[in-house]
Parts: C-alpha cells; sequence; structure tokens
C-alpha cells in the first residue's frame, strides 16, 4: 500500500525545532445536529429536536397513524387521542444543560412535557419548563391543534438567554470552545453524505421546525456560526445539486459571509468512497458521459469535472477567485486517486488545493484481524498507531509534492484516528472497549501532537480534525470531545489539538 520516498532531514528534526512555524490553518469539522448529539448547539434547544412522531394513547409506541401537516411542517390536525411528540437530548444521559426553560410556540393549541421536563404555562403561548437532566431526555408533545391556526414554530429556551436567542441563537459553551479555530468544515450539519437535495427551493431553512432532519441545517446558521467564530466556512455542495441551486447557495454565502473570510467550496463529501449515494452517482454519470469504461476512473474524472463547474459558478458570482478556496478531494491512502482528479481535463488549473483524509489506525478495525487486534492491550495498540503515522507521513509528502508539481496546495479535508470496527467488527464488544479506552488514553494526545507535526513537515496546508464531538459507541470515537459538560483535561484529543494552536 505504502510507496517508497526519499525521507529528508526535516524527518528527523525535533518538534521543538518547528514551533516558530505556525504551519497551517486549524480546521475543525462540526458534528452534525440531531436529537442524540452530544454537541449542545443551539440555546433554543428545540432546534436540536427529532422530526415529530406519532402516538396515541393506549397503542404501542410510535403507532400513531399518519400526522396530518401542512407544507412547513405544522401539525393541522390530530385523531382522536393522537399526539405528536418530539425529543430532544436523547441517549446522553445528563450531559446537557437542565434547570429553568422557557417554552413559547406561535398558533392556536396545548403541549404537553414528559420525561425531563415538566411544563407550566404561564401566558398564553408560554410555558414554563423545568427540566431535571437526571430524567433523560427531554420530550415536547402537541395534545391540541388548530387547523387554521396551527401549533408551529416552538421554541424552547434557557431562561437566561430568552432576550437574546433569536439574535444570538449558539450557546455560549459552544462559541468558546472553538473559539481560535482557522476553519470550521460543515460536512455534517449541511447533512452532505446521500443527500437527496437537488432544487434550492427544497434547501433546510432557518424557519424549519427543526434543524435535525435530513435535510441538515440552515446555510444561514452555519455561515452566522463561521462568522460568529471569525473562521473561514468549509462548505459541501449537494451532490444532485442543479446549477440553480448551486447559483443561489453561492449568492447566499456572498451575501453573509464576513468579506474577510474565505469560503471552502467542495462537491459533496468522499466522492471516491463507494459506501456513499455520491459515488454511486459519480460513477453512473461518468459511465453515461463517457468519462472513462473503468467505472471508478468514471467515478473520480466526473467528481472532478462537477468540482470544476461548481467553482466556476461560484467565481461568477463571487466576481473572482479571491475569497475562494476551490477544493478537489480524493483518497487519501491512494495517491492516483488525487492524480486523477487533478488531471481529468487539467482540473487542478482551476482549483487551489487537492483534501485527503489520512486518518490513522483504520486498519485494526477490519473484521478479519478482529480476533488477534481484540487481544492487544492499549499500549500495543497505541504503537501500532504510532507506527501508522509514521507510514502516513511517507505517503502525506508523496501527495504533497503531486500537488505542488501542479500548483496546488494539500489539505485534510478530515483526519485523526480511526479506530472502528467495520465489516462486522463492531459487533465485538472487546473490540470497541479496547478502542475507546484507547481514545481516552493520555498517549492519544502525543499521537495527535506527532500526527500533526508531520502533517506540517511535509508542508501540509488546512488541517480539519474529525469531528468536534460525540459519544463513543461500536461506530466510532470519533469526537475530541464525548460531551457537552466535559473536562477538557479528561480529553486528550482536544488537548493535543489546543496545545499545537499555541505554537
Amino acid at each position: 500500500m505504502f510507496r517508497t520516498f526519499a525521507a529528508t532531514l526535516i524527518l528527523s528534526l525535533p518538534l521543538a525545532a518547528l514551533a516558530a512555524d505556525s504551519p497551517f490553518p486549524m480546521g475543525m469539522n462540526i458534528a452534525g445536529v440531531a436529537d442524540w448529539s452530544s454537541e449542545v448547539v443551539f440555546v433554543d434547544v428545540f432546534k436540536g429536536s427529532r422530526p415529530w412522531t406519532s402516538h396515541k394513547d393506549g397503542l404501542p409506541y410510535g403507532k400513531g397513524g399518519p400526522l396530518a401537516m401542512n407544507e412547513r411542517g405544522a401539525i393541522t390536525k390530530l385523531e382522536e387521542k393522537q399526539f405528536a411528540e418530539a425529543l430532544i437530548f436523547v441517549d446522553i444521559g445528563n450531559h446537557y444543560p437542565g434547570g429553568k426553560y422557557t417554552c413559547y410556540f406561535d398558533g392556536k393549541g396545548e403541549l404537553e412535557f414528559a420525561t425531563a421536563g415538566y411544563g407550566k404555562l404561564i401566558a398564553p403561548n408560554i410555558y414554563a419548563v423545568n427540566v431535571d437532566t437526571k430524567q433523560g431526555h427531554i420530550s415536547v408533545r402537541v395534545r391540541k391543534t388548530d387547523a387554521t391556526d396551527p401549533v408551529r414554530n416552538i421554541r424552547l429556551v434557557q431562561t437566561e438567554h430568552e432576550k437574546t436567542y433569536e439574535t444570538a441563537p449558539f450557546n455560549p459553551d459552544l462559541l468558546k470552545r472553538y473559539q481560535g479555530f482557522n476553519v470550521i468544515r460543515f460536512m455534517d450539519w449541511q447533512r452532505t453524505n446521500n443527500s437527496k437535495l437537488e432544487k434550492w427551493e427544497d434547501r433546510p431553512r432557518v424557519d424549519d421546525p427543526t434543524q435535525a432532519s435530513n435535510k441538515g441545517v440552515a446555510l444561514e446558521y452555519c455561515i452566522q456560526l463561521a462568522n460568529t467564530l471569525d473562521a473561514d466556512a468549509w462548505l459541501c455542495l449537494p451532490h444532485l445539486a442543479d446549477d440553480d441551486h448551486i447559483r443561489s447557495f453561492a449568492k447566499l454565502v456572498k451575501e453573509k459571509l464576513n468579506p474577510k473570510h474565505k469560503a471552502y467550496i467542495e462537491y459533496s463529501n468522499e466522492t471516491w468512497n463507494t459506501i456513499f449515494a455520491q459515488s454511486k452517482y459519480c460513477k453512473e454519470k461518468g459511465l453515461a458521459l463517457g468519462l472513462s469504461k473503468n467505472g471508478y476512473e468514471a467515478q473520480l474524472r466526473y467528481s472532478a469535472q462537477r468540482s470544476i463547474e461548481i467553482f466556476k459558478i461560484f467565481e461568477e458570482v463571487f466576481e473572482g477567485k479571491d475569497r475562494l478556496v476551490r477544493v478537489l478531494a480524493a483518497h487519501g491512502a491512494h495517491v492516483w486517486t488525487g492524480t486523477t482528479a487533478m488531471d481529468w481535463n487539467d482540473a487542478y488549473k482551476g482549483a487551489d488545493a487537492i483534501a485527503i483524509a489520512p486518518y490513522f489506525g483504520g486498519m485494526y478495525g477490519d473484521v478479519r484481524t478482529v480476533n488477534t487486534v481484540s487481544e492487544m492491550s492499549v499500549d500495543e495498540l497505541l504503537d501500532g498507531c504510532k507506527e501508522l503515522i509514521a507510514k502516513n507521513k511517507i505517503r502525506n509528502a508523496e501527495y504533497a509534492a503531486e500537488a505542488k508539481k501542479r500548483g496546488l496546495k494539500l489539505m485534510c479535508y478530515e483526519s485523526g484516528q480511526h479506530l472502528t470496527g467495520v465489516g462486522g467488527a463492531e459487533n465485538n464488544e472487546k473490540l470497541t472497549k479496547l478502542f475507546h479506552v484507547a481514545n481516552r488514553h493520555p498517549r492519544m494526545k502525543d499521537l495527535y501532537l506527532e500526527d500533526l507535526k508531520n502533517w506540517s513537515e511535509i508542508g501540509g496546508n488546512t488541517n480539519c480534525v474529525f469531528s468536534s464531538m460525540g459519544k463513543y459507541t461500536k461506530w466510532g470515537s470519533w469526537g475530541v470531545l464525548e460531551w457537552h459538560d466535559q473536562d477538557e483535561k479528561d480529553a486528550p484529543k482536544m488537548m493535543a489539538i489546543r496545545e499545537w494552536m499555541k505554537r
């Protein structure tokens, strides 16, 4: 897998010798907004609620039948004993803010609060809600609604923010946590993978009932967070988006993004990765257009071709490319995917960067070796990861050289550890436990620092770590933090990033 590459003097330099070079912009992939996410994004926590589910008193959970809703997602009618329910902060224990909340809504109807929430009507369309996080998640229910003036625009706001939540929508702890990052990548906020968005009118909107639907978070909020954090915005365009969608998207970015900041523009996410719908789409389009008789090559070529088309639309809207970072992306483990993308119709001439995801540790999640790996000690596993980081450096250096030959920068759209079982290995509890222990181990900080140092030494540019926050499960330990209320002293990955950013 790994190609031979001549070592240079810089490989042997100590970290201290390089500390003076502020080597590259530091980025963060912000975790997706979902009812089960441990990242508390909005002070109006209803923006992170699960889309409405239907129930009936006396019937099994979720067996309430179809919900009558209008085009904006407001519930217009309820059958006898039927109610609609939205859940917030599911399965994250008490790792979210409790205490006093105020719930507002428009329209005519009646709400009910359950599980961790207890509500009392204190004025028309206003409830005082007390939240006891020890009881688990918050449940918000619509018990009555008026067909001519339905319940809508529900807001559940921490009382201390009730006067400012409309102009300052983000949780102050979230803003404090990511202040200082140069770039925020919004791939998960945008629900980029397997997106079904094609037309601009189908996009997620600020006034949607929730920002946690399959459409993702409204672009306006992505831009507002980048502006608030004084950071560049790395934005992913849906793979099905038509040219009108792209143009309208670009116009909104131009209008809303602080002019001193740049917009990183990427076509979808991991179009090279065959597990995603966007890769299948690129393959089908590439073959249909006759870009290659080889399906995978056609896939890579179409992705590059569509990327350049998108870049050109942005350049027209922005009247130039000075505020843009035009990103081609490829598979970090195989340099030829990058050269294929860069060279198709000279795509590199219309781009600024080739981006990869040079994770370390992924090989340990292979189902074929699960029995061997699950018996390793945590130190043996971390020693192996250190060796993989060194091998990654060799390949990353080759990637950087190929990018430089074409006048492009090498970037990380994602980076970090990749200790997760795949292909059935995720069901091995011993393996999962080992991976969780490794991610929490103090040595993980050293591995992240080593990985960042290597990236600097090979001349890498913007590096977006994946990802900001998430509870550890059998599907991975992706978060550099696990919980909203976690002390960063107990988070070795975040500690490494903080230390690196001070250099």
